[in-house]
């Protein structure tokens, strides 16, 4: 949960810091992934044997599907898709996919109380993105399929720690690194002039917030969580992400919150508590 109350509150910051401050995505890509990748390089180094026996064609692909692929997917359909849209289609997704991941590559029966539970998270989302996702906008579509496929990858990500039995915050760690590696040049070949010619006070901000609440600290919560509880109920925890990110919007931001919101976030909250502390373990397939 706390994991997803940062990634909820991150939405609210992203959408300050591109349509309020101007910058470039790239730019918040770039800071979580150098600021994070440096803090964290210590345990990557100490963690180096895990990590080796784990490979690096393995840690790419999860870099793809947990890492700076699915943030570059995620801002690029914001390019095309609203903000309402990223704050309701990938937590929907990322559940279910979820569930299905854990299914397909663990072997994991999900309970029948976990599927209504699944069930009931769905259509609280739906009732929270209910004006957006009902929108007309031409080009939509193109955001809204690759905030699924964000949402899909985040889903079978954890599935795969699991599979491959990666040290969860280790693996999440070199992640990091890997993911700056590749954004560096990326960034140096488009925003980063800019970017360091702002005032140190939002420069600072911004790695603040990206680098190390982003990058860093959820995480290590959400990396923790997948040890604990499994991808199938640490998945189903992202729905506080739109929970969050609504009243933020409403109070930070100070944009209105409708009958049909309000009644989103108390389903999504009721079928989260459900998917996590009253549907049981899923059953193991020929366990």
């Amino acid at each position: 949960m706390g994991a997803s109350v940062i990634w909820g509150a991150h939405a609210v910051v992203a959408r300050i810091s591109l349509a309020g401050q101007g910058l470039h995505p790239f730019d918040l890509i770039a800071c979580r992934f150098l600021i994070s990748g440096l803090i964290l390089a210590p345990l990557v180094w100490r963690e180096r044997a895990a990590l080796i026996r784990l490979g690096l064609p393995k840690l790419l692909v999860l870099t793809a599907m947990g890492g700076v692929g699915n943030l570059m997917v995620f801002t690029t359909a914001l390019l095309y898709a609203p903000a309402s849209h990223g704050g309701t289609i990938p937590p929907i997704t990322g559940p279910i996919m979820g569930a299905l991941a854990g299914y397909l590559l663990l072997g994991e029966n999900p309970t029948r109380g976990r599927v209504a539970a699944l069930g009931l998270m769905l259509l609280g989302v739906l009732f929270i993105g209910w004006d957006g996702l009902s929108t007309d906008a031409p080009d939509v579509w193109k955001g809204d399929i690759l905030l699924f496929l964000a949402g899909v990858s985040w889903g079978f990500f954890g599935a795969l720690l699991r599979r491959w039995q990666a040290p969860a915050f280790a693996t999440a760690s070199a992640m990091a690194i890997v993911s700056a590696i590749i954004i560096l040049p990326l960034w140096l070949g488009t925003s980063a002039a800019d970017f360091l010619a702002r005032p140190a006070w939002l420069q600072l901000w911004v790695g603040f917030a990206q680098g190390i609440m982003l990058g860093v600290v959820s995480m290590q919560m959400f990396t923790r969580s997948l040890e604990i509880l499994g991808p199938t109920r640490a998945a189903t925890l992202s729905v506080m992400v739109p929970v969050t990110a609504l009243l933020l919007s409403a109070t930070v931001l100070g944009e209105p919150i409708g009958a049909k919101q309000v009644l989103g976030a108390v389903l999504a909250i009721l079928g989260m508590l459900g998917a996590v502390t009253l549907t049981g373990n899923a059953r193991v397939r020929g366990g």
